[in-house]
């Protein structure tokens, strides 16, 4: 959701702002978080949006992982939220991140962008596994939760797996009233193999099927 926050424009946020740009490297891995469990609101006082990513403490080492790739458009440290037992990140806001918001959320609700295949590559997919991946059970390869999504996005994103990736043994299963990806063992292998060296060492045991 895209929520409003009041947070001072202090001269440190300032000069930061001044000298921040995202680098390739920062854009993939906010493509892989935005369809993951990142975040981007604006402040009521600004038209610029900010990044805020939260993880359970059983993943605050990824969690400062992530803190590291954004450090420096990062005001303050990780903080721990008591009231929901996570840790917590938040980037300044900044007009770097304004296209994304644009492309992420619609009417208040994060959406598949369209040219989200141009935004998509294997860090990007390392970065979504990280977040809402995890080892399938019997003929299931790899589990991404996409539940957040509606039935048609969770298609789009399969012929973009299928197309761009040659994942070809991918499947849409029905999660209660929602929906979610699965790929197949036929294609296990290939989708290791496309996002193995990005995953940390705290999040390999995600790359442990049965």
């Amino acid at each position: 959701m895209l929520e409003k926050h009041k947070i001072t424009n202090s001269r440190p946020i300032r000069l930061l702002r001044q000298n921040f740009s995202l680098s390739n490297y920062q854009k993939s891995i906010l493509v892989g978080t935005l369809l993951g469990d990142g975040s981007l609101y604006s402040d009521g006082w600004s038209k610029n949006y900010r990044l805020q990513i939260a993880q359970g403490n059983d993943q605050k080492d990824y969690l400062l992982w992530k803190f590291n790739q954004f450090r420096n458009c990062c005001v303050s440290e990780p903080s721990y939220q008591e009231c929901n037992k996570s840790w917590r990140i938040r980037t300044i806001s900044h007009k770097e991140f304004n296209h994304y918001a644009e492309m992420f959320y619609f009417e208040n609700r994060k959406i598949i962008p369209q040219n989200i295949s141009e935004h998509l590559d294997s860090l990007a997919m390392a970065i979504w596994f990280m977040d809402d991946g995890a080892k399938g059970p019997h003929n299931i390869g790899y589990i991404l939760n996409t539940q957040s999504f509606t039935y048609v996005e969770n298609e789009f994103l399969r012929s973009i797996l299928i197309n761009k990736f040659s994942l070809k043994s991918i499947s849409i299963h029905k999660d209660k009233k929602w929906f979610r990806l699965y790929i197949r063992r036929d294609s296990e292998n290939d989708f290791k193999n496309l996002i193995n060296q990005y995953v940390i060492p705290s999040m390999r045991y995600k790359l442990l099927t049965p």
